[in-house]
């Protein structure tokens, strides 16, 4: 019976001792993962050889990460800190949705973009990828677009790992300010000679524009471009910045610094004439290999066109008809029969109606000039064609008052025919330059 118990004893102690190294290993595992969550990274290192972050997104040529203090730091593909966070970002993102969940204004990204964020940003391939750090519950990673963004991915997992992490990876990080300032050369540039065209990327005939990353090159373009700006450019300038020198005769430039890229719009501005010479400033951590330019002029003059030729269709369309021939069949059937003459003053009453008519077609000339003969003339539809119809002359040889007049010159004027029979005004012509 002794040995019974004995023999349950021992059975008893080797079980509590197995259960306590069990527990032991456990315990040893646990702190392991807690530990390897606070400061290490769960990564594969197979993964810094795919060309993908996830499945999804494309890897990008640098990521850059800001702080909240307003400090930028960037990470190079090839670095060992930049597949640090590849393969741990790509870890975090579990849900993807291409097409986007949810869209984002350009409001909005600002103001992502004026706290703690990681950017993808690519040269020139692709939209960005935008990740919030502080509020990262419903919109955590955004891909821009030309104007806003789309929601891919609503949460990250691991935010505080990834946050953690970056202060790891920055401790000894040098990091870099986003500045930029504007300046304007104060020389008039009334145009820029062909032979220095070949220096700059034309976006079109009114848009020049070239960057420059050494003083070198920038001490020449203040010759071919005539620059003189009030902050002196030195080869300091050059060591956190280069500039983007822009050659516009659509002068009033807007532009907007993004991390990866810049975008310049134009308008007109009636006030300027010749060239504005235009400098950024700007930090070499922005991408300046992606710069968006968009001149609204093209926009706004179609827009004036469109504006001057419905204006002009409707004066057309309410023209008088008791004054103007507007129906050429009609009128020549009434000519034909009539035996009616009017007298030269009633002509000329008649046709200062054409001449007020004539200045939204060519402008208007003194009355002082005016001239008046007694000729045959063909009618025409110089007062009755639309905008977008061509000359039409008819080949009838009507009696009319051919009534001219002229500017200072003798070179530019414009006649109103007056038929001799029904005082109704046939056509007209101008002539000159």
């Amino acid at each position: 019976m002794k040995d019974e118990n004995n023999l349950k004893e021992k059975k008893f102690k080797r079980n509590v001792i197995l259960i306590l190294i069990i527990v032991s290993i456990l315990a040893i595992s646990i702190i392991f993962i807690i530990a390897n969550n606070e400061t290490g990274i769960n990564f594969n290192k197979e993964e810094y050889k795919e060309s993908f972050i996830g499945k999804d997104i494309v890897n990008p040529d640098r990521i850059v990460y800001r702080d909240k203090t307003g400090e930028y730091y960037e990470f190079k593909q090839g670095e060992e800190d930049y597949n640090t966070l590849k393969a741990l970002i790509g870890n975090s993102i579990t849900k993807f949705n291409v097409t986007g969940e949810e869209f984002i204004t350009d409001e909005k990204i600002d103001e992502i973009h004026s706290k703690s964020f990681i950017e993808f940003d690519y040269k020139k391939a692709s939209k960005n990828y935008l990740i919030q750090l502080e509020t990262n519950d419903n919109q955590a990673v955004i891909k821009l677009a030309d104007t806003g963004g789309n929601v891919v991915t609503k949460k990250l997992e691991n935010i505080n790992k990834i946050k953690k992490t970056l202060k790891t990876l920055t401790k000894n990080k040098n990091p870099q300010k986003l500045e930029y300032k504007e300046l304007v050369s104060k020389n008039y540039l009334e145009y820029l000679e062909y032979k220095y065209e070949q220096l700059f990327k034309s976006e079109n005939f009114k848009i020049h524009q070239v960057k420059i990353d050494n003083f070198s090159d920038y001490d020449k373009f203040t010759y071919v471009c005539n620059i003189a700006v009030d902050e002196e450019i030195t080869e300091e300038t050059f060591k956190e910045n280069v500039i983007i020198l822009t050659v516009s005769s659509v002068p009033k430039i807007d532009v907007k610094v993004n991390l990866g890229n810049i975008k310049y719009t134009y308008s007109r501005d009636e006030a300027y004439y010749g060239n504005k010479v235009h400098l950024l400033v700007v930090s070499r951590l922005v991408n300046t290999d992606c710069i968006y330019n968009t001149d609204l002029s093209e926009i706004e003059s179609k827009i004036d066109y469109d504006n001057m030729k419905v204006e002009y269709n409707n004066s057309v369309s309410n023209i008088d008809k008791e004054v103007f021939v507007t129906n050429y069949d009609e009128f020549l059937e009434e000519y034909k029969k009539s035996n009616s003459e009017i007298t030269q003053t009633e002509a000329e009453e008649i046709a200062e109606k054409g001449f007020e008519e004539a200045e939204r077609i060519c402008g208007g000339y003194e009355k002082s000039t005016q001239t008046v003969k007694k000729t045959t003339e063909l009618a025409n539809n110089f007062f009755s064609s639309n905008i977008d119809q061509g000359p039409v002359t008819y080949s009838d040889k009507i009696e009319v008052y051919a009534f001219t007049r002229v500017d200072d010159m003798d070179l530019n004027g414009v006649t109103i025919y007056v038929d001799t029979k029904l005082g109704k005004i046939i056509g007209g012509a101008a002539f000159g330059d």
